[in-house]
């Protein structure tokens, strides 16, 4: 079993971890040696609990600040300099601005457990799309002819539309999730509050289509939430099923120009699989007109 690791989360979880506020309000800042034992452990840990029998792969999205470093590092070694290209998800996002807002303040350790991780493991950057996109790329490499040897290892709900072994570690409020099987049409289910709707696979994919997704500012039906979702989903039988109901309610929401709308929040929230021959992602395909 493979690890397939999820490094975005790592880097703000373990720098986070390695600083705090002292009891006159001033953040203390812990050595460095501290954040990478934690980073170390973690990556341990998270090895142990999914069986790993292969050594893990660190996926870290290529950002503006990492892409500086890059170049400067490039510059340095004589190399030609690279050009930056954005998250494909920017252009698309006409409703919304992609992830607006969503600027946390970086850890102290940040860039020092960033090239920790470069240095000491094995890692992967993606260029152009998320980490969250190459790791969905490596498991449907394996996932789509049936084998159940690599492992998606995150705290991000979004990555379990994916087919193949999951596992989320335990973190804060945030209960551990797996290791276990996501399959292709998944499953979902709605909270006892019935504020929130939880699953993995299509159904919860077409899902989030109806509820938007706040955190990356992705709006999906105004006025749809949880309970409407969750009604349109949970007990379809098919992909096709889940286009007819999910598509009749952006229907009864935008007339005519449903599926142009629909189109959009289907690009924002889809996990990539493949990249086509020009090395672009590619999109979901409506299963009734494959477009």
């Amino acid at each position: 079993m493979k690890p397939l690791i999820d490094g975005d989360i790592l880097l703000y979880e373990i720098g986070n971890s390695a600083e705090y506020v002292d009891e006159s309000g001033e953040k203390v800042i812990r050595d460095f040696d501290f954040a990478a034992n934690l980073v170390d452990q973690k990556i341990k840990e998270i090895c142990a609990e999914v069986w790993a029998t292969e050594e893990p792969t660190i996926f870290i999205t290529n950002n503006r600040r990492i892409h500086k470093k890059v170049n400067r590092q490039r510059k340095t070694e004589g190399k030609p300099l690279v050009e930056y290209v954005p998250n494909f998800r920017e252009s698309i996002a006409k409703k919304k601005e992609y992830k607006a807002g969503r600027k946390p303040e970086k850890p102290f350790h940040y860039d020092n457990l960033l090239v920790y991780l470069l240095a000491n493991y094995q890692c992967e950057m993606a260029f152009g799309m998320e980490a969250d996109d190459l790791m969905s790329i490596r498991q449907w490499e394996r996932a789509k002819d049936g084998h159940l040897d690599t492992i998606i290892c995150t705290r991000d709900k979004d990555l379990r539309i994916v087919p193949g072994m999951h596992f989320g570690w335990e973190c804060g409020r945030q209960a551990q999730y797996g290791p276990t099987r996501v399959t292709e049409l998944g499953e979902v289910r709605l909270t006892k509050d019935g504020k929130k709707i939880v699953g993995n696979g299509l159904k919860f994919f077409y899902s989030q289509l109806v509820t938007g997704d706040s955190t990356d500012n992705i709006p999906g039906i105004p006025g749809s939430g949880p309970v409407a979702a969750f009604k349109s989903v949970h007990d379809a039988e098919s992909e096709a099923e889940l286009f007819e109901r999910v598509g009749a309610l952006y229907k009864d929401k935008y007339g005519d120009g449903w599926e142009e709308e629909m189109r959009e929040q289907a690009d924002l929230l889809w996990m990539v699989r493949e990249l086509d021959e020009n090395n672009q992602p590619v999109m979901y395909k409506w299963p009734m007109s494959g477009s």
